[in-house]
Order: structure tokens, then sequence, then C-alpha cells
């Protein structure tokens, strides 16, 4: 299939996502490859919501919802 080109990465788009607590997102992406290395790449995706759209309005939510919820106890690597 890839030596056919059958295969096709998309790095842009629209992704529609259904969240447990604000509902349906629609998200523009972007993935941008960031080579590191001459064996490594990494992958960079953005994604946003059009201004004004209902979209815009859950993700706002999301980051107040985010905001005011207590954070988890992070592990922590130092020894007492």
């Amino acid at each position: 299939m890839w030596a056919a080109h059958d295969a096709r990465i998309r790095h842009e788009g629209v992704k529609r996502l259904q969240h447990p607590e604000v509902g349906l997102l629609e998200l523009t992406y972007q993935s941008l490859d960031l080579p590191v290395s001459q064996r490594a790449v990494h992958d960079l995706s953005l994604y946003t919501a059009e201004p004004g759209s209902t979209s815009e309005d859950h993700l706002r939510l999301l980051a107040g919802l985010a905001a005011t919820r207590p954070r988890a106890a992070e592990p922590t690597d130092r020894l007492s």
C-alpha cells in the first residue's frame, strides 16, 4: 500500500470530538513534522476552534473547569 502511495497522511483538516462534559467539539488541526535528529521525527499538532463558534465556547468552558478543579497529587522522584 505504501509503495503504491494509496495511503495518505493528513496534515490538516477538521476533527469532530464528542467530549463527555461539553459535547461536540469541531476543531481545525494542522500537524507539523519536527525533525530532531536524522532518525527521529516528532509531530506537533495544533488544534483550534473557529472564533465565535460553539466549539470555541466549549473550549473556554473546559478551560474554566480545568482551572477550578483541584490538581491530582503529582508523583515525585525525590527521596525524603
